[in-house]
């Protein structure tokens, strides 16, 4: 099994999608450094890609964000590998239906794939772990890995330090809902990259 590591952009997104909708359920997918080696030693997710937070699994709206989201991964050399959820009651932080089989579409073009189930109760600055719980494929199913550490020191402080400050309100995440009633607006979210990179 190929060590995770996620990137400062990633994580951050994940946590400003969730942030922004605390009423709804929200999804996404993360974006790998696309490796073409069979025994992959480290699966390193760079950026993320908000999808939803009306409708998580209208599929036609799916297959549209995915075809756009997958030409967008070959022109930057990335491939879709994994998926988030934060589900829409706040204690609720287990595996559902519509995650089990929106991974299992993305494990069809990456085996590596996983599953990134966001706690909504660690939403708050002073949280001093990461934000989701991490399933990998196993046989049929999917399996929680345990106490996975994904991310640096530096990147939970920068995502504390995002949510403490006002800079978080000042920034709009864009998802394909957005994007799909206003396609002036952008799902890459280049804002919120720059936005990090001043913060890094």
């Amino acid at each position: 099994m190929a060590e995770i590591v996620v990137s400062i952009q990633a994580y951050c997104k994940i946590l400003l999608h969730a942030v922004k909708h605390p009423h709804c359920a929200v999804n996404g997918v993360l974006l790998a450094e696309d490796s073409k080696s069979k025994d992959r030693k480290v699966l390193k997710f760079v950026d993320c890609v908000p999808l939803f937070h009306l409708t998580l699994s209208l599929a036609p709206m799916l297959e549209a964000a995915l075809l756009q989201i997958d030409a967008y991964c070959k022109s930057r050399g990335y491939v879709i590998a994994g998926y988030y959820q934060a589900n829409e009651n706040i204690r609720d932080k287990e595996l559902n239906n519509v995650a089990r089989t929106i991974g299992r579409r993305i494990q069809e073009s990456c085996p590596d794939s996983h599953i990134f189930m966001v706690d909504n109760e660690r939403l708050y600055p002073e949280s001093v772990s990461e934000l989701y719980r991490i399933y990998s494929p196993k046989e049929n199913s999917w399996k929680q890995e345990e106490n996975k550490v994904t991310v640096t020191e530096e990147t939970l402080r920068t995502a504390a330090m995002l949510l403490s400050s006002q800079s978080f309100r000042e920034v709009d995440v864009v998802d394909f809902d957005n994007h799909f009633n206003d396609i002036t607006q952008d799902w890459r979210n280049l804002q919120i990259n720059q936005m990090l990179e001043k913060c890094t």
